[in-house]
């Protein structure tokens, strides 16, 4: 997974539309229609980028936070929740060590993170995930499927995820196709839903 410095660079340059999500993410209002994310609920938005998830569903009227290694990323995340209206906390970590209480949280978003993350590292981004979500709460990803990976991702497969999030720990949905849509276009996706047991 690249650095914070390195990521910095991209959104310098404004090399960062194609991965960014034209919002509203379908899948999240999908979740959020549903009833599937209560109307309390503590939402964390993990690898957030430049933030439009996470205020998104700040408008919605959630409590939500940003984490992200970057701290350009976060420079134009703040200044578009502001622009927005909203109260996003924006903070700058890595969510191998989520700076962030056990327990603490409802559901944990994330739109193209775990695909970046080795195999090496996704025991720690699953243990620290874990960590930090009530009892019964939720995990969403979604990144590249193994069709659109080449060599810059590592894609979300059910081996994956059945690999590192162990069934006595997760109730596992199934790993589904889904389109992931940015400016840029559009790549095939895949998506989880998980719930810690």
């Amino acid at each position: 997974m690249q650095e914070g410095e390195d990521w910095d660079s991209d959104y310098e340059s404004g090399n960062f539309k194609h991965w960014e999500p034209i919002p509203p993410s379908p899948e999240i209002s999908a979740l959020v229609a549903s009833g599937s994310i209560k109307k309390d609920a503590e939402i964390l938005d993990v690898g957030c980028g430049g933030g439009l998830d996470a205020i998104f569903l700040a408008q919605i009227g959630f409590s939500v936070a940003g984490i992200d290694v970057s701290r350009k990323a976060l420079e134009i995340a703040r200044d578009r929740s502001k622009k927005a209206g909203v109260r996003v906390d924006w903070l700058r970590g890595s969510t191998l060590d989520l700076p962030i209480e056990s327990e603490a949280l409802d559901w944990v978003t994330d739109r193209g993170l775990f695909h970046l993350i080795e195999d090496s590292e996704r025991p720690k981004y699953s243990s620290e995930v874990f960590r930090v979500l009530k009892p019964n709460g939720h995990l969403l990803i979604r990144g590249a499927s193994e069709e659109s990976s080449a060599e810059r991702f590592n894609p979300i497969t059910e081996s994956a995820v059945a690999k590192f999030f162990g069934k006595s720990k997760w109730d596992r949905g199934r790993v589904v196709p889904i389109p992931l849509f940015s400016s840029a276009g559009v790549i095939d996706g895949r998506i989880a839903i998980l719930k810690k047991l």
